[in-house]
Formats: C-alpha cells, structure tokens, sequence
C-alpha cells in the first residue's frame, strides 16, 4: 500500500507540475515508464465542447493503436472499458481484471496483440465532481504486467490526473473574476450545456441555450460581452464569449435593470444597434412618436447625455436584451 501511494503521488505532482497539459501528460508518462516496465502509454483528453479525444502525449504505441483507443471500436465497444464507466468505484483496471477472458476480445485479437502486447490498462480519469476528462492507457509485453502496486496507484491518482488534464478547468481558470452568485458554462454548437469544472450546473431558464445559440448563429451582429434576460419575473445579466465550437455563458442575478421596462429594454437594443427612431417604430411595430418617447425615457433613466451614450452604458452594463 505504501508503494502504491508513493507512486501515486509522484504521478499526481508530474501532473501538475506543468501550466501547459501536453507538458504534464509528458511528466506522468515519463514519470510511470521509470518506475514500471510499461512498453506503450498514451494520456488522452476528452473535450466535451467538441465532443472529441485527444492524446496529449503517448509513446510506443502506433498510430492505429491511438486511434483505436480514441474511437468507439474501444470507448463503447470494449468489454474492459465498459465496466469503467459502468463502476466508476474502480477507477483503473487491467486485462486481469475483467470478467471474461480479456485475451480473446476484439481488441487483444485484432489491435493489441498485433502490435506484440499481451497485457494491459486503462485508467478512466474522472474529477472528483464526476466530470470525464479522458483516459490513460498502457500496454506491455508481459501477461502479468502492469503490477497490483501500479494499479492502486493509478486508481488513487486518477482524480487528481484528471484535473490536470480537464479542458473546461482550464476554461473555469480564465474566470478570475467569477463572482459567489454567478454560475459559468459552455454552450456547445450541439446545443448541450456544459458545466465547468467547480462550478454548478445552474444556467436556470431551460430555453436558454437556444436562445444563446441564437445568438451565436447571429455572427458579426452580436458582440461578446453582458447582456440582460429576464426569467420568471426576474433579471439577470449574461455575458457571452465565444470560444472554440461553442459560447462561454455566465449568468448572474441582478435585482433590476437601471429602473427600464422590458420595452425600454427592447428600444435601447436597437438603438444600440445604430437604428434610428423610424426603423425601431418599424421593428418594434410602433409609431415613430413613441419610439422617440421611449428613448427620451431611457435617456432620463440612464442619465445619458445622448444616444451615443446611452449606446455606451448599455454595452457597458449588459443592458441589451438577448436575441
């Protein structure tokens, strides 16, 4: 047990040791091919944005072998692996370790004793919240190998590997200024929500992510940046940022929106916008008269000089409605 636990903390402080995760999964393998006689490992990351693998740094093992790790020949399909994901309470296993005699499945036969393995393990490094964040794989040339000492301590470093190597942690970091009471997440391109790491899965209204994708599909139109949105009769304020395949959303509750009305709300968007009092009557489906009424009002309320100002509050306190 001791040997196991000071593997395991020697592969955890490889981890992270580095800011760069190329840079740490290269510190873990090196770390694991000194100390035991592994033939081939990969560190793989799982990006839920794109819903893509991604080895970090592997070495020994061809390219078809890594690409078959990274398909669902193996992720869905293999028995050893299945049992991962269906009893997380082990977080790493062996050939050994398998109900069935691993050695006749699909993959010992068709990819790994092909490549001269004939013993193995994969760890599935999940966060201590439950997130997957991807895998590591070894293989050697010795049935009897990897060690029950390797194994222990892969299932105790597994979390901690698994922060290292989370691509929405690294997201969660770039937030330095993420307030108690504001809740962060990644739309994706798929529409699916996407909680970072350490934080909660509270984006609240279920409509949303639609409306956020609404956005996205706008382009150029629509800035990154704060805007309002109001739900079950109260406000909040939603920044969004675009990121690879997806929109980093924050939401945050705010008690008002600087004393405007959902109307007034609608008419500083498009002035924002640049529309002039005749296309926002248009839009808004309005006379020209109230329109000009409605933005005298804002003026007021926001204490704004004109309506450039007004223009420039309104990018500045996220008071653009979501489209």
């Amino acid at each position: 047990m001791e040997a196991a636990l000071d593997l395991s903390l020697r592969l955890a402080t490889a981890a992270h040791g580095r800011d760069d995760p190329a840079e740490a999964a290269a510190d873990v393998l090196a770390e694991l091919c000194a100390r035991e006689p592994v033939a081939a490992a990969t560190l793989t990351c799982y990006d839920p944005i794109t819903d893509s693998h991604r080895a970090l740094c592997s070495t020994g093992y061809t390219s078809n072998v890594l690409d078959f790790l990274r398909s669902p020949a193996f992720l869905s399909d293999d028995v050893g692996y299945r049992l991962l994901v269906d009893h997380p309470g082990k977080r790493a296993r062996c050939w050994r370790d398998v109900h069935v005699d691993y050695t006749q499945t699909r993959s010992v036969v068709q990819v790994f004793r092909p490549a001269g393995f004939a013993g193995g393990a994969t760890a599935r490094l999940t966060t201590r919240t439950g997130s997957y964040a991807g895998d590591l794989h070894m293989s050697t040339t010795d049935a009897d190998l990897p060690t029950p000492t390797l194994m222990l301590a892969l299932h105790h470093a597994a979390p901690l590997l698994a922060a290292a190597v989370d691509v929405t942690r690294r997201l969660r970091l770039g937030l330095v200024d993420l307030g108690p009471d504001e809740h962060a997440a990644v739309v994706t391109d798929r529409g699916t929500v996407v909680p970072l790491s350490g934080t909660p899965n509270r984006t609240g209204d279920p409509d949303l992510p639609r409306r956020v994708a609404r956005w996205r599909r706008a382009g150029h139109l629509q800035r990154d940046g704060w805007y309002r949105h109001r739900w079950r009769g109260r406000w909040w304020r939603v920044r969004l940022s675009r990121v690879e395949r997806g929109t980093l959303l924050v939401t945050a509750p705010d008690a008002s929106a600087r004393g405007l009305t959902v109307r007034e709300l609608e008419v500083l968007t498009l002035l924002t916008d640049g529309l002039p009092n005749v296309a926002i009557a248009h839009r808004l489906d309005i006379s020209e008269r109230t329109a000009a009424h409605h933005v005298e009002h804002i003026l007021d309320k926001l204490g704004a000089k004109g309506r450039t100002s007004a223009a420039r509050l309104a990018l500045e306190d996220g008071l653009r409605l979501l489209p």
